[in-house]
């Protein structure tokens, strides 16, 4: 028995794009004898498009990369990327960060957003401005919904889709000037020769996967022309690519291929804010296909950043920093992005105090609040391990190395469990990925804690994933099977059976007993799902006079739930079915949930009509 659409049963208003037909107050469908129908799923690949063009917008760190379909044909690995200027040189990414105007229309981005909003700062013109930095793991949360809202450096909030919408945008507008400056000047590419790829962590749920497709369709990029990447997927099929390594921990002559047929390997992407872990098979034929559902934390490079900052509240005290944090701005911009590169490059086997310059107006402010000397209160807390000389903070290793403790302790214990579970075994390489697998700290504490596996890092791992994002566009069939990260399902009502059904879901409609907020299971959690073959749908019966019929989609954390109701549940958003004009009552249409690439897809079909019905998700609404 499925549920149709009716706004007692789902208990909401409907969005502004949805239509709700009351039928007598009752959301209920006839009871069916054979559910099962086949459906036929359409290539989700988009077509041969002549260009593919990849943004990949980190916690830390964001840019874009691109090639043309003649270059993939003839080299896959010539993809062109943007290099940004910095004080430092040059570098493949810029930082993640924008300056909006008073008007919320963007100023800067990047190193040139940090470096205007120190500027206003410095004349006290920032206040009206918007600053956001390292906003991504916003995301990261189970109540996202389209009026989210973020919160700037200085307080000051902004929608959040709207936020990333304006990057995005950034990011295509930048790399539409770079690809015409490619083109002959009498080539010009339609909006359908552009196939768009925006990364997506694998660890995000399905609610801030269809965020960030809603803020790219925002930011002017078609539904039609739009694919999500997984980037620790993405990152494995730049890898493949390369050439292959000598392993880092045994020192000898012969190459390894990670990539050969059966082999299996993890691939960690170590990002600013996430640590995404996926777990591949290598086929026949060269295709990958997923053994163990996406997993990972809030891991990243990020958490460094946070035991620094406590270090500094260790230093200074919460109100002294505080209250720095309020009035110099700019500064603490300024001292995170210096302690990033610090960060980045640490090499733990030197002796060597490292040097971050800090700024004055921190120690003046301390000196001024507290009446203290600030060198005594070092020597006192610290022991001679952390200096101040002249305007430079001097850090001995043995201390910088324990902020690094955290998050590596939380990294390896998730990959220690993983390593145990029976889908997992036969695992030898753990391939390292993404911008914190650059730090030595974190790839010798690998060395360290797994002696027996292949720990392989690639060089240029910081952007395997933007690169790998390119591949993914020009090749999507390169992963034919995923894994469940959860069990998606559709609420309905059914039949109530005494002794078997829970009491407090009984219900009297129109004279039947009836048990409400059934689990009606599409996809269980731990499922390997191929992405090309026929999957087999559901039959869910329609009521003349409806012209939308609208199902509540629920995920759950374990195999067989029995209830939408149950904790391990929780609601996705809607299922919106188009209903042809010339219903009759009964009739039946079949519903299949599947993985459309990297997302959650639909797909209704008319049993009468023998047609396609229209669907669509609504995950925030």
């Amino acid at each position: 028995m499925g549920q149709c659409m009716c706004c007692t049963k789902c208990r909401r208003q409907p969005s502004q794009h949805e239509v709700i037909v009351h039928l007598d107050e009752v959301c209920l469908s006839q009871p069916i004898s054979n559910p099962a129908i086949p459906i036929a799923l359409e290539d989700q690949g988009p077509s041969e498009r002549l260009l593919v063009a990849a943004i990949d917008i980190g916690t830390t760190f964001s840019g874009y990369a691109f090639s043309f379909l003649h270059e993939y044909l003839s080299d896959p690995m010539r993809i062109s990327t943007n290099n940004w200027p910095h004080e430092n040189g040059m570098s493949m990414k810029a930082p993640t960060s924008i300056l909006l105007g008073p008007d919320g229309n963007l100023k800067a981005f990047g190193y040139e957003a940090i470096r205007k909003f120190g500027d206003l700062a410095e004349n006290n013109q920032h206040q009206d401005h918007y600053f956001f930095d390292k906003f991504k793991m916003n995301l990261y949360q189970s109540n996202l919904s389209t009026d989210f809202i973020l919160s700037d450096i200085n307080g000051k909030t902004m929608v959040a889709v709207d936020v990333f919408a304006k990057t995005i945008l950034y990011f295509k507008q930048h790399l539409e000037q770079r690809v015409r400056e490619c083109l002959d000047s009498s080539l010009e590419l339609s909006t359908d020769d552009v196939q768009w790829v925006v990364t997506v962590p694998a660890i995000w749920d399905d609610k801030a996967k269809f965020f960030m497709r809603k803020a790219a369709e925002k930011a002017g990029i078609e539904g039609r022309n739009l694919t999500l990447a997984i980037e620790p997927e993405a990152a494995s099929l730049y890898c493949q690519h390369l050439p292959t390594y000598k392993p880092a921990v045994h020192h000898y002559a012969e190459k390894f291929d990670v990539f050969r047929p059966k082999n299996k390997y993890m691939v960690v992407d170590l990002g600013g804010g996430t640590v995404d872990i996926t777990v591949h098979r290598v086929l026949e034929n060269g295709a990958l296909e997923e053994v163990y559902q996406p997993t990972g934390g809030p891991w990243g490079g990020s958490t460094v950043d946070d035991e620094f900052r406590a270090l500094l509240v260790s230093i200074f005290g919460l109100e002294v920093f505080e209250e720095f944090k309020n009035q110099f701005t700019a500064d603490v911009v300024d001292l995170l992005q210096a302690f990033e590169l610090k960060k980045r490059f640490f090499e733990p086997d030197k002796d060597t105090p490292l040097s971050l310059k800090l700024p004055m107006s921190l120690v003046d402010h301390y000196k001024h609040r507290s009446g203290q000397d600030f060198q005594g209160l070092l020597k006192t807390k610290f022991n001679g391990e952390i200096m101040l000389i002249q305007d430079k903070l001097r850090v001995f290793p043995k201390t910088f190395h324990r902020l690094f403790n955290k998050s590596i302790s939380c990294i390896v214990r998730h990959i220690q469990s993983l390593l145990e579970k029976e889908q997992v075994s036969g695992v030898s390489v753990l391939l390292l990925v993404g911008g914190y697998a650059e730090s030595r700290v974190v790839r010798d504490s690998f060395e360290t804690h797994f002696p027996n596996l292949q720990i392989i890092h690639p060089p240029e791992s910081a952007a395997s994933i933007l690169k790998g994002a390119v591949l993914f566009g020009h090749d999507p069939h390169a992963i034919v099977a995923r894994v469940c990260k959860y069990t998606y399902g559709i609420a309905m009502m059914a039949p109530f059976k005494e002794g078997l059904s829970d009491p407090r879901k009984k219900r009297i409609i129109n004279g039947e007993l009836i048990c409400d907020d059934v689990f009606d299971v599409h996809l269980s959690v731990g499922e390997r799902v191929s992405l090309y073959d026929i999957r087999t749908g559901k039959e869910y019966s329609l009521h003349r006079g409806q012209s939308h019929s609208l199902l509540e989609v629920y995920a759950s954390s374990v195999p067989h739930p029995e209830y939408v109701t149950d904790n391990s549940c929780t609601r996705l958003g809607s299922l919106v079915l188009e209903v042809p004009p010339d219903t009759h009552e009964n009739d039946k249409i079949v519903v299949c949930l599947y993985y459309s690439g990297t997302e959650l897809g639909v797909s209704a079909f008319n049993l009468k009509t023998k047609q396609k019905t229209k669907t669509y998700f609504d995950f925030l609404g």
